[in-house]
């Protein structure tokens, strides 16, 4: 494959976003929560797996951008992950690699820049594989 039809083929499956996560990809969901204007923060209560290796956080509803997140897994472990990415509504960050031995997230805290919003709102939505 050439690389501007690689590019293509990757652009079309960014603005996919959500939709593609969910379609033979392996990426399913575990969670989401409205991200108000005002609050700089989210948490995601979810239902992950032990088995799941990969975590992604997409956006519906409006442009975000996401700053870091701290997972919290099942049995008490923790996670913190910088996402650091400007996401169009519908789309999703980079996969990012689950640590240590129990990848069940229980809930995910996402920030994000508030300013963005403008006023408006957004689902945050994590999804695994």
């Amino acid at each position: 494959m050439t690389m501007s039809k690689r590019a293509f083929a990757l652009a079309c499956l960014a603005a996919a976003g959500p939709a593609f996560a969910q379609s033979g990809s392996g990426w399913y969901g575990i969670g989401q929560a409205a991200a108000a204007p005002t609050a700089g923060s989210v948490t995601i209560a979810a239902h992950g797996d032990a088995r799941n290796h990969e975590i992604m956080f997409c956006v519906e509803g409006h442009l975000m951008r996401l700053g870091d997140a701290t997972l919290h897994f099942q049995g008490g472990g923790t996670q913190s992950i910088r996402i650091g990415e400007r996401i169009a509504d519908g789309g999703c960050s980079r996969g990012k690699s689950l640590s240590g031995h129990n990848h069940a997230v229980e809930s995910a805290d996402v920030t994000y820049d508030q300013a963005i919003l403008a006023g408006g709102t957004a689902h945050v939505q994590l999804y695994v594989r």
